[in-house]
């Protein structure tokens, strides 16, 4: 781990903390700043790093079994897997009990039968589904309806929903909640470490304290979003179909579901659910930001500028897609030139489960590694590294891991931020993100230690050389692929 300067109290401003007037809102007059929350520093407000997925998955579990009051449940994937099927048999269980379950999926994002059924059967008991409708009908609250829908947008189907939020008890004295970037299924939470491409690399957090009120804020207007789609279509609002399709499955009995699992699968998840981790909370500073690009907010993307201008001798970013914009690479630069090291870690094709996303991206490394030889930066002390995850270690000879999924910075060691947004075009200017920043030393210093010792372990960095190559490359097919993703760039 590079050795940094003894940090010292930094009395300068923190710009991402600051007030809603230093931030860009909503241009929707309707809107403006309604989704923009507080600063939250009262020491009841905790964190805790969750630092792969089958931590995760412990931890989650754990936290749906003690709720009394309420879940709610966001992700873009929630699949009917081995863990899936699990977390859903829980959430049965826990409706039965009384506890108000509600849960929101991605209707593009989950599409397979098997996982359909699931969600039907989460609705016949009473769950709220939202993103689903039964025989594959999400259609109907996905295109526009003139006259009929509440947006205007003729984008609207391409704006998606990649929030991930699991919150329980939000509305107690005993709320915590899980945000970061994994979502619901095998490869997230690690079930098959055999597979590579069934073991990702992720990362989460959980809080407690006051900001899980602002998660509940935010979930709660998503989830009344959907409701009020449905409910400006008239006679096709499908909340109605749902209520006299339950009251007639309680009278005639529920429909028995079942679904194809692999034994071992289902006895790894059994065992993974009863480790007990080790959540060593932390009292925190912290801001929940919470990103619509439907309705023009770009909160997140706000919040990574100003804690880069803000940083002063170290830069860390684990992104799963990373396809820069501009001004990025622009903020990149400033960086340098004040004597920031930055170092930026992102998938390789190998490992990226869209793989045209990182030849995409590949593109811009030539300016970015440019960036070292320009006299600012030089005469700083700044720098900029790129890494590429190969889900190898160095001094092994066999891929164990699958696609790095995190999303999460670091800055100065003090300052972080963890949540679902991509640094590439989808979540800048499509998909509704979530994101956390916090300030703690002691949890920044161990996402930093997390990234140098264990991340940088199983990826290599890029040199001049490579990104040259890649910027023009040689080899024919791969340039085909190349400029295949470059058409759809904007929409990656």
């Amino acid at each position: 781990m590079p050795p940094m300067a003894s940090i010292t109290k930094d009395h300068r401003p923190v710009p991402v903390f600051g007030p809603s007037s230093e931030y860009a809102g909503s241009p929707l007059d309707e809107v403006g700043h309604t989704s923009f929350y507080g600063v939250h520093e009262d020491p009841s407000n905790r964190i805790a790093l969750l630092n792969n997925g089958d931590q995760s998955f412990a931890a989650r579990v754990q936290l749906l079994e003690r709720a009394t009051t309420s879940i709610r449940i966001q992700a873009l994937v929630f699949w009917a897997d081995e863990s899936g099927l699990f977390i859903a048999e829980i959430l049965k269980r826990k409706k039965a009990a009384g506890v108000d379950v509600r849960v929101i999926v991605d209707a593009a994002s989950n599409l397979g039968l098997q996982t359909q059924w699931m969600y039907f059967d989460l609705k016949q008991h009473g769950i709220e589904v939202q993103g689903y409708e039964s025989l594959y009908l999400e259609w109907i609250n996905e295109m526009p309806v003139p006259f009929l829908s509440p947006s205007k947008d003729p984008e609207a189907p391409n704006h998606r929903y990649h929030e991930k939020m699991w919150i329980v008890d939000g509305e107690t004295e005993h709320a915590i909640a899980v945000v970061g970037g994994l979502n619901i299924a095998n490869a997230y939470f690690r079930v098959d470490p055999s597979d590579p491409d069934q073991n990702w690399r992720d990362q989460d957090i959980v809080v407690k304290g006051g900001i899980v009120s602002d998660m509940v804020t935010a979930f709660d207007r998503n989830f009344d979003h959907f409701v009020a789609i449905k409910q400006s279509r008239g006679g096709l609002n499908t909340d109605l179909y749902w209520q006299s399709t339950r009251k007639f499955l309680d009278e005639v009995g529920k429909l028995r579901i079942s679904y194809t699992t692999d034994p071992e699968r289902v006895e790894r998840v059994k065992r993974m659910a009863r480790v007990k981790p080790d959540l060593a909370f932390v009292p925190v500073r912290s801001r929940f930001f919470h990103n619509r690009p439907r309705l023009g907010e770009s909160y997140i993307r706000q919040a990574y500028e100003k804690l880069f201008d803000h940083a002063r001798q170290e830069i860390i970013v684990c992104n799963a897609y990373f396809i820069p914009s501009a001004g990025f690479i622009e903020t990149i630069r400033k960086a340098a030139a004040r004597g920031v090291r930055v170092t930026i870690l992102t998938n390789s094709p190998e490992t990226n489960d869209l793989p045209e996303m990182t030849m995409v991206g590949r593109s811009y490394y030539k300016a970015i590694l440019a960036i070292n030889e320009e006299m600012p930066a030089r005469q700083a002390g700044g720098s900029v590294q790129i890494w590429e995850w190969q889900g190898r270690r160095y001094d092994r000879d066999r891929q164990t891991e699958g696609t790095i999924h995190a999303k999460y910075a670091v800055f100065d060691r003090r300052y972080a931020l963890v949540g679902s947004y991509n640094l590439d075009p989808r979540s800048e200017k499509l998909n509704s993100e979530t994101a956390v920043v916090f300030e703690s030393v002691r949890l920044s210093t161990e996402l930093a230690r997390l990234f140098y010792l264990h991340d940088l372990a199983y990826s290599r960095p890029i040199t001049p050389e490579d990104a040259a190559e890649f910027n023009d490359p040689s080899d024919a097919f791969y340039k085909l692929r190349k400029e295949f993703g470059g058409l759809f760039e904007p929409l990656l």
